[in-house]
């Protein structure tokens, strides 16, 4: 549990243990006596089935879950909960062949396709195995190409096909379709589950925010800096924003959010993908590093100084996205290609790492509190800022670029370490060393190379938070080096977006 931080170890505990138990309990309580040799069998099925449904439901990206343990840890869970479904799926077979052509052959479909959509993720979406097999790759880009880039899409809808099979099956095995309590909690969690899916989907294509391209600009090696204007303020005059309130009322995204964006005039790109966030909206200090290029685009956006440091801003009823992204596959090598202007479809943003300094600063006021009334001093004024310590590598520095402008205000510590293989990989790397010259109580820290314990030991100080974000060899090593040193998991949060 050391190197566990509680919210996902309790994750894990109810959709491994919590969920099946409401199914297991209905199916042992009626389950009949002639065939209670089966009942083992039966109870591995159930569990592999709501191991596969509540799969389907993160698969939905439910917002309460990705506040809660943040979105690529539910990815992580998500995508293991399927791979064990699919292994109790095979013991339950092995141990109930079916008896029954139709009982037989739902079972043996439903499984057999769970496998193919579980190999497929595995090598087709897998980009470090299709980056090592050449094959690998031209079947990928092929198929790409057959999908219209939709392979995840494609992927999902075969996942509810094999459920439907799973729902027959055990319809037509007339001893477990006896089992009314049973029935009723299968049926309706299934239709529940179908509903949200669908309802997500529908709702994710209906209500995805709108927005228009501002620039795309090379920042470094196959880096470039995307920013979007939403729709309903791209190509406003000053005065005309006055009336837009409306439009972007509810639009709002934390520091170190990110967002899932499509572009549906552009061939490859109609499907969404995530990318980080170097801004946040809206904030006292919603700034982003990204360069001021909005008059291409005739949207206003001004620039202010903070601490001595020129920063981009947008017009305070403007929401402009700004990111930085890498090209790393076909959809982000066609993002250089962009142009103002080009239509632009975004998921409203995602993220936990805003959430965790909020907890973290609640939980520290609350220690200042008690110390405060047992010492006689005003409750209000002893809120407390949780110092922070933020490590970046590479492209994935960029969710703390948000970060670091809404949080180093001057009055909390912020210590930031951004590592790059070399030095021709450091974006904005100006930009920051300005900022950390000359904002109180922030010390930002530029390196060639990955950091080492020597490096990152003399950061750690007490009832700090810990944000990590790169590489997933480059925040495993950070992790290690920072349990080593005493630190909890609960203060330490990262975002494992390889998985």
């Amino acid at each position: 549990m050391k190197h566990i931080s509680s919210h996902i170890a309790l994750a894990w505990a109810v959709v491994l243990f919590i969920v099946p138990l409401p199914f297991l309990a209905t199916l042992v309580s009626g389950f009949p006596a002639l065939y209670s040799s089966s009942m083992f069998g039966a109870e591995i099925g159930v569990i592999a089935y709501t191991w596969m449904l509540t799969a389907v439901y993160l698969a939905c990206r439910p917002r309460w879950v990705d506040r809660t343990v943040g979105l690529p840890h539910m990815y992580m869970i998500h995508g293991v909960l399927a791979i064990l479904a699919i292994a109790f799926a095979f013991v339950h077979q092995a141990l109930l062949p079916g008896a029954g052509e139709l009982i037989g052959l739902t079972g043996h479909l439903g499984l057999y396709l769970f496998m193919a959509v579980a190999v497929w993720s595995l090598v087709f979406m897998a980009g470090w195995l299709t980056a090592r097999v050449p094959v690998l790759a031209t079947i990928k880009r092929a198929l790409e190409q057959v999908f219209r880039h939709e392979m995840s899409v494609w992927l999902h809808r075969l996942n509810i096909v094999a459920i439907v099979l799973i729902v027959i099956h055990v319809h037509v095995i007339d001893y477990i379709a006896s089992i009314k309590p049973f029935i009723f909690l299968f049926d309706t969690t299934t239709i529940i589950v179908f509903a949200y899916y669908i309802w997500s989907s529908v709702n994710r294509e209906a209500f995805a925010i709108r927005g228009r391209v501002v620039s795309a600009r090379p920042l470094a090696d196959r880096v470039t800096e995307l920013t979007v204007a939403i729709d309903g303020t791209a190509g406003m005059t000053a005065n005309a924003h006055a009336n837009a309130g409306q439009s972007t009322a509810n639009i709002r995204w934390n520091p170190g959010d990110f967002a899932f964006i499509a572009f549906p005039g552009k061939r490859g790109m109609h499907e969404f993908h995530p990318f980080s966030l170097t801004n946040s909206y809206p904030a006292p200090a919603s700034a982003s590093f990204a360069a001021s290029t909005a008059a291409d685009a005739n949207t206003s956006v001004h620039t202010t100084s903070v601490a001595g440091t020129t920063i981009t801003m947008p017009h305070p009823d403007s929401p402009t996205m700004a990111f930085a992204i890498r090209a790393d596959g076909d959809f982000t090598a066609r993002i250089a290609s962009l142009r103002p202007g080009d239509a632009v479809r975004i998921v409203p943003p995602y993220g936990r790492y805003a959430e965790f300094i909020r907890e973290h600063d609640s939980h520290a006021t609350t220690k200042a509190d008690q110390t405060a009334v047992q010492q006689g001093r005003d409750v209000a004024a002893a809120k407390q800022r949780t110092p922070l310590v933020l490590i970046g590598g590479g492209i994935g520095i960029t969710p703390l670029l948000g970060v670091l402008t809404a949080y180093a205000d001057g009055n909390r510590p912020v210590d930031f370490l951004y590592t790059v293989r070399s030095e021709r990989d450091f974006i904005y790397r100006n930009e920051l060393e300005q900022f950390g010259r000359t904002t109180p109580a922030t010390r930002v820290r530029l390196q060639a190379g990955r950091a080492d314990e020597a490096t990152i030991a003399p950061m750690i100080r007490p009832g700090a938070a810990y944000l990590i974000a790169g590489p997933q060899p480059m925040m495993e090593a950070v992790r290690e080096v920072l349990f080593k040193h005493g630190v909890h998991a609960d203060d330490i949060y990262y975002e494992p977006f390889a998985m």
